[in-house]
């Protein structure tokens, strides 16, 4: 009977394998790598993250992007093969993906939901923010950079300081190494207040950005207008207003998820707690 029981179980193991090679491409299914199945579903999404430009027949760039979606699923059985689906290091990749994934998709819900922003908002915030647009400018800047110190407090020290030369000095004196370049900034891709505050600087005077783990130092040589055109600035500003009504939205939902979530955090974990609201002060 045991003997029996093994031959009936290999005989089933055969019937699914020999079922899943039987798979043939048709409809949805463009095609079959070793019984597992590729959808134009699929390859729809494969042409999207492709961003293939406008004026290329997509059509005839789909037999290169499918081959490229096989090669993906042969490789991928490969490592199932080799166990490494079961890694601890994968399953904490992957779950990783599938957040982001699904909070992109949340957020492009919400945004769907958002009312386009009207005339009267559009000019009023393209009038409130001129370093993005009619006065943007791009400055071609002298710079030194250097890595973000340990002590945040050291940034202090480079404060007297009024000229690149004198925070080589600074820096050279605290043995902290850096590089000297010339660099661009576009006050379109910086917070208007941060550009307001640059502008208003003596000329010469340098100021300091973060950047990636680094500080760059940079001081103005020249700045050439670059204003943006009504035709562009007005779908640039509908852009930002909807991202900034997206983020206000993400925001409450997220405040409403938290103060509802039970969370609990081990010892050294858990978040600062937030500063009390300042005393409102007596009439």
């Amino acid at each position: 009977m045991r003997n029996k029981a093994i031959m009936m179980a290999g005989a089933a193991a055969a019937l699914v394998l020999i079922g899943g090679c039987s798979k043939k491409p048709g409809g949805q299914v463009v095609a079959v790598v070793n019984g597992e199945e590729i959808t134009q579903q699929e390859l729809n999404a494969e042409l999207q993250n492709a961003h293939i430009p406008p004026n290329v027949d997509q059509q005839k760039v789909m037999p290169a992007l499918l081959q490229r979606v096989v090669d993906r699923k042969l490789v991928t059985q490969l490592a199932k093969t080799d166990g490494l689906d079961k890694t601890p290091a994968y399953l904490a990749q992957s779950r990783i993906l599938e957040e982001n994934l699904l909070a992109n998709q949340y957020a492009g819900k919400i945004a769907k939901s958002l009312a386009l922003p009207d005339t009267a908002a559009v000019d009023a915030f393209i009038n409130s923010n001129p370093t993005i647009f009619g006065q943007r400018k791009r400055y071609t800047l002298n710079q030194i950079v250097f890595n973000q110190p340990s002590d945040p407090a050291f940034l202090q020290k480079l404060g007297p300081a009024h000229t690149l030369d004198a925070i080589a000095a600074i820096l050279t004196a605290n043995q902290i190494q850096f590089v000297r370049g010339v660099g661009k900034l576009d006050t379109g891709a910086i917070p208007p207040e941060i550009a307001t505050k640059i502008a208003a600087l003596p000329p010469g005077e340098p100021f300091l950005l973060p950047d990636n783990g680094r500080i760059v130092a940079s001081v103005i040589v020249s700045a050439d207008p670059l204003p943006v055109p009504p035709e562009q600035a007005r779908p640039a500003a509908v852009n930002m207003l909807r991202q900034k009504a997206l983020q206000e939205a993400l925001g409450k939902k997220l405040e409403a998820a938290r103060s509802s979530a039970t969370i609990s955090y081990e010892a050294g974990f858990a978040p600062p707690p937030k500063p009390a609201p300042a005393p409102t002060p007596a009439q």
